[in-house]
């Protein structure tokens, strides 16, 4: 049926579940409910009952058995047609009426909430997308994640819960609205439509339209020969669309006012009862806001408060945000964009189009390639206003402040080192997660650690050997007496 909502889709073809079992049992008390429970009869009844409810929808089962009330005219239709109050002729009559009516309140809303869904799945979906093209610790990241860019992806596209020429009805109506106010496109990441709801279309349809493009092309790098590398959907995507793509939130405010003008204008006509304004009508991005402009991406994580509203975290500014990025990697170059960004307290879209996040992957394009500690190779303010940076700090300035976290630096390291010999020599079989909750820093610094330790080890025996004798370090017995591992295997805390 063209109302169907994007869940009805997601819920068929599917073998009946527990909770098709319980519905089945509470069609069957309200119909049947002299009919013995023990008998093959019910079972048979309450199997076939769930078997359908699988096939056609938690949705659509409910509303035929009377287990939610009905969302619209055309769903009471339904209900008629079900129960046999109309014929077929009947219902197709009503649902033509239904899809010729003039816009109302109702229609609307039930437009704008259908593209605020949508909206906040393209949202999901560059935030998923950011997610796998900025993880550094697990490069083959989009092996078990780009599922869920897919099925962002899918509901992007789901099926809008009106007819099509509901859908129109609408659309012709906002594009009215706005030639009646200026007459002007609305514009946003340099695109314009006749609406801000269109605009959003646009751009989700260009999004998704990247995504399967990006997909069969890194297919084909993985299968073809002729392809020089293989590649990953979420990196092309990352690369060459991403910056491109307008902010959801930019979008999500052209659509909110556009509704609000809209709501306005239909109870200005004559014969429109006046209405409260819709609950959703102000509705924000839920789970985690991701905020793409050119050149910065902005994602915002999102917590409901005490009153259950979602409240946002601040946005920093590029021009705040840019030294605390720096500062972070240089203590932690291999740090996600995701950790810098709770480190920072900015969000993972501004940390990943910085121009220090670029020249840190810069730096540790070239650590890996001439097989150096990343930290080595400088990441000074030339480095970062190269890659497009504009921090306003001189240069001596910053060498200092290096030079004051390398000595902080130093000496947690050394602390933490400490630590972690003390705690082995009680506890020598703890395992690197049992030590760093107990000492509550990660298990990764722990079994980094206990790589120098046991390296250190095998160079001391080694030498030992050479010489003829010597002792060298037990392997439970801590770390040296500067409470650090060899250069190469030390780790910013």
């Amino acid at each position: 049926m063209p109302g169907d909502p994007p869940e009805r889709k997601q819920e068929r073809a599917r073998e009946p579940i527990a909770d098709d079992f319980r519905a089945a049992e509470e069609v069957l008390a309200r119909l049947m409910p002299s009919l013995d429970r023990d008998a093959h009869e019910y079972h048979d009844k309450q199997q076939a009952l769930a078997q359908l409810r699988a096939k056609v929808g938690k949705d659509r089962f409910d509303l035929r058995y009377g287990l939610r009330p009905p969302r619209d005219a055309i769903e009471r239709a339904e209900i008629d047609l079900f129960q046999g109050r109309i014929t077929q002729d009947q219902f197709r009559e009503a649902c033509k009426a239904d899809a010729e009516r003039p816009i109302d309140i109702e229609m609307l809303d039930t437009f704008c909430n259908a593209y605020e869904d949508r909206l906040q799945s393209y949202s999901r979906m560059l935030q998923t997308v950011i997610a796998i093209a900025t993880d550094q610790r697990e490069p083959d990241a989009w092996c078990r994640r780009e599922a869920e860019v897919d099925r962002h992806v899918e509901e992007m596209k789901a099926e809008m819960p009106l007819q099509k020429e509901q859908v129109g009805t609408v659309f012709t109506f906002l594009a009215e609205l706005r030639a009646d106010r200026n007459g002007e496109p609305v514009q946003c990441g340099g695109r314009s439509a006749e609406s801000a709801h269109r605009l959003a279309d646009v751009i989700m349809d260009h999004a998704v339209e990247g995504w399967r493009s990006g997909k069969k092309i890194a297919e084909k790098s993985r299968t073809d020969p002729s392809y020089l590398y293989p590649t990953s959907a979420s990196h092309l995507f990352y690369e060459a669309y991403l910056p491109g793509l307008p902010r959801p939130n930019d979008l999500m405010s052209l659509m909110v006012l556009e509704r609000a003008r809209a709501r306005k204008a239909i109870q200005e006509q004559p014969g429109t009862a006046k209405t409260a304004p819709s609950a959703s009508a102000s509705i924000n991005i839920q789970a985690e806001a991701v905020n793409v402009t050119t050149p910065s991406v902005n994602v915002a994580g999102v917590k409901p408060d005490g009153d259950g509203k979602p409240a946002r975290r601040p946005r920093m500014r590029r021009g705040v945000a840019e030294p605390l990025i720096r500062e972070h990697l240089l203590r932690r170059p291999h740090d996600t964009a995701e950790e810098v960004a709770e480190a920072t307290g900015c969000s993972v879209g501004l940390v990943a189009e910085s121009a220090a996040w670029k020249a840190n992957q810069d730096r540790l394009k070239v650590a890996a390639k001439e097989g150096r500690d990343p930290k080595a190779v400088k990441l000074d303010l030339r480095t970062v206003n190269a890659a497009g940076g504009n921090i306003q700090t001189q240069k001596h300035a910053a060498e200092e402040d290096e030079e004051a976290l390398d000595t902080e630096i130093d000496k947690r390291e050394q602390d933490l080192g400490r630590q972690i010999g003390d705690y082995l020599k009680h506890h020598p079989d703890a395992t690197p997660q049992e030590v760093a909750r107990a000492l509550c820093c990660t298990a990764g610094e722990v079994e980094l650690r206990q790589a120098a330790l046991e390296q250190l080890i095998a160079d001391q025996a080694e030498n030992a050997e050479e010489d003829g004798g010597g002792k060298y370090i037990e392997k439970k017995e801590g770390l040296p007496q500067d409470g650090k591992p060899p250069k190469r295997f030390r780790k910013r805390v």
